[in-house]
């Protein structure tokens, strides 16, 4: 394909269905998010659960996705829940881990796709983390861990797998660390909160680098027939994922997204492949669209260090803010 054209991605099976399924989308109201939403929805998805940062939010997507003409000829309707969740929030993504767990009798699958991107350096207001690397990375993990347990459940009790997937990006080639390595003396976490250490216009590959071993590392502690996990890139997108973006980069990747972009439709394709039909070879891989895509660095001595401390550091927050996580989730070294 030419610099201003993606694959063409296929449209989704018509046969393909989410009856008697449970799912839940994080970022679902806008873009990526609430195309996937409705892209399970309108293939039967019995339950629904919107992760949105707020009550009215999740109720504007909630009559977006009840007003759709395909949704609205059901005979059997979907269940459509809406549980607030704020990924630069420890507290409020610990709260939505627990009400989970309490709430959801089963989770068939786990879309992980709220993120964002910013050049300006930014922290977290409860735990000043750097907020691309909490909302990106961090967060992500910490619910695939929390919820782990419930989608293996799921799959035993219904003798179906469950699946784990992360939003990721192809934009990985772009990060930091190869020209700026972490030291091997150097926590990575604190490496990446540490401003000195902050490059804004490579933040954003660093966190999806980051992304892309965690799934590599937690797919090796999964058995791929009970929870495939997968992280996936669905191309350049139109989206709002620039909305905290100087004018000027906003503008300019307006005008790529307007030329090359795929309509968020078009892109969620992807998600709704990488939660349904990616295959088992894709167990803790890249999807790029609907094929693996290569992460090379992961396989370098750095990247396998670098994975290493990363998986690591991971559990010991994991562990520090919800103890007893770790093993319940089966991932205790």
């Amino acid at each position: 394909m030419g610099i201003f054209s993606q694959p063409t991605v296929p449209p989704l099976q018509d046969a393909l269905t989410f009856a008697g399924k449970c799912a839940i989308v994080t970022g679902a109201s806008s873009g990526l998010g609430l195309a996937a939403a409705l892209h399970l929805a309108q293939r039967n998805v019995s339950t629904l659960i919107l992760a949105v940062r707020t009550q009215k939010a999740g109720e504007t997507t909630k009559s977006i996705l009840l007003a759709d003409p395909v949704v609205q000829k059901q005979t059997i309707k979907t269940t459509i829940l809406i549980y607030e969740l704020d990924l630069a929030r420890p507290s409020s993504v610990a709260a939505f881990a627990s009400k989970v767990v309490t709430e959801v009798p089963q989770l068939n699958i786990l879309l992980l796709n709220a993120g964002m991107g910013s050049l300006e350096w930014r922290v977290t207001p409860e735990t000043n983390t750097e907020e691309v690397f909490q909302i990106n990375y961090l967060s992500n993990a910490i619910l695939s861990v929390r919820l782990l347990p419930l989608l293996r459940a799921t799959a035993q009790s219904s003798g179906e797998k469950s699946w784990l997937s992360i939003v990721g990006s192809r934009m990985i080639p772009l990060h930091s660390f190869t020209k700026y390595p972490v030291p091997d003396t150097t926590s990575l976490f604190a490496f990446l909160n540490d401003r000195a250490h902050f490059r804004g216009m490579a933040r954003y590959s660093d966190t999806k680098l980051l992304v892309s071993m965690w799934v590599h590392e937690l797919a090796k502690h999964t058995d791929a027939s009970v929870v495939a996990v997968n992280n996936v890139c669905p191309g350049m997108v139109r989206t709002n994922i620039q909305a905290n973006q100087p004018w000027w980069v906003k503008g300019l990747v307006g005008i790529i997204q307007g030329i090359r972009g795929r309509t968020p439709e078009v892109g969620a394709r992807t998600l709704i492949n990488a939660v349904s039909g990616a295959g088992p070879e894709t167990h803790g891989e890249l999807l790029g669209d609907f094929t693996i895509w290569e992460n090379t660095f992961l396989g370098t001595e750095q990247g396998k260090k670098m994975e290493t401390k990363l998986w690591e550091e991971t559990l010991a927050a994991i562990e520090s803010s919800a103890p007893g996580s770790v093993e319940e989730a089966k991932l205790k070294n």
